[in-house]
């Protein structure tokens, strides 16, 4: 009788973990946009804070309690270290080399990415609702992303479908280990601050500029990271992936609030499906967490949250 609590009970921390990041992730198109409309010198600086707030966690959390978590944890960490590196970099090409329509949509491919490469890699059987879910949710960002779908190039295309792989594959490394591998998302953001630095002009932006990407890097997307980094370690990576596809929703609310543009009945009707996917699916893990059919992974004691 205990175990069955025990996992509900883990399910239950995933899934608020998750959603809360997801949550999060979604101000940082809204934050970049205040803070100014230079794409490399926001790309180095975000990358320069996420790094600085993510390496001072570790070091004063965790180094400064006498934990002995390394700033790379293990196989899993160096692995993490290297896609999310990866994933960066194609990210800012993929940016200048596609639409945002087809880069919104070809990410959010992410859950079924990342559940192909769990039932392979894993041995995990997803269940039906869950399959249900995810493609209600990319039915949702067919709806947002349709009318630009035909406009990307097809390398432009390809680097999307590599940042998607990459996080698909991180996303599944970090279940499989269980271990918490937060900090190695610092050396992704500092290799990306690293690319921008050769176009990045820092001392054009103003210091209200610098205020608003503080606020995007040092609290709300290092937050963000963590939480979503923490989430497989609680749920299977593809229930994890499709809380990205929160972003396809709420950021054009926050666009909307921040700086009146209105979205459109297509976003709206496509982002209703997305969220009541969600938040009806996230109700069903929450009332029938089990064992099976997904492998329940218990967080390991390495001094991790």
């Amino acid at each position: 009788m205990q175990q069955p609590q025990q996992a509900m009970s883990l399910h239950q921390k995933g899934i608020l973990l998750t959603s809360l990041g997801g949550v999060l992730f979604t101000f940082d198109i809204p934050l970049l946009r205040l803070a100014g409309d230079d794409a490399w010198t926001l790309i180095f600086g975000r990358g320069v804070f996420l790094f600085l707030a993510i390496t001072g966690w570790w070091f004063f959390w965790y180094r400064m309690r006498g934990h002995k978590v390394p700033f790379i944890n293990g196989r899993a960490g160096l692995i993490v270290a290297v896609t999310n590196t990866l994933a960066n970099l194609m990210f800012i090409a993929a940016v200048t080399m596609t639409t945002a329509a087809n880069l919104v949509f070809i990410l959010a491919l992410n859950p079924i990415i990342c559940a192909i490469i769990a039932r392979i890699y894993l041995g995990e059987r997803m269940h039906r609702w869950t399959w249900a879910a995810v493609f209600m949710s990319l039915l949702g960002v067919l709806i947002i992303t349709a009318d630009g779908l035909t406009t990307g190039t097809f390398f432009g295309d390809l680097l999307a479908l590599g940042v998607a792989l990459m996080t698909a594959i991180a996303l599944t490394v970090i279940r499989k280990s269980g271990k918490n591998v937060v900090t190695s998302l610092a050396v992704g953001s500092l290799a990306s601050a690293l690319v921008a630095s050769l176009w990045a002009a820092p001392l054009a932006l103003s210091l209200a500029g610098w205020g608003w990407l503080g606020l995007n890097g040092l609290i709300a997307i290092p937050i963000a990271s963590a939480l979503i980094a923490l989430g497989p370690r609680y749920l299977p990576a593809p229930e994890v992936a499709m809380f990205f596809l929160l972003d396809t929703f709420l950021t054009p609310v926050w666009i909307w609030m921040i700086f009146g543009e209105l979205p459109t009945l297509v976003s709206m009707i496509g982002g209703s499906i997305v969220i009541v996917t969600l938040i009806a699916h996230s109700l069903w893990r929450f009332r029938n967490s089990r064992p099976s059919p997904a492998i329940e992974l218990s967080p390991r004691r390495d001094g991790a949250c």
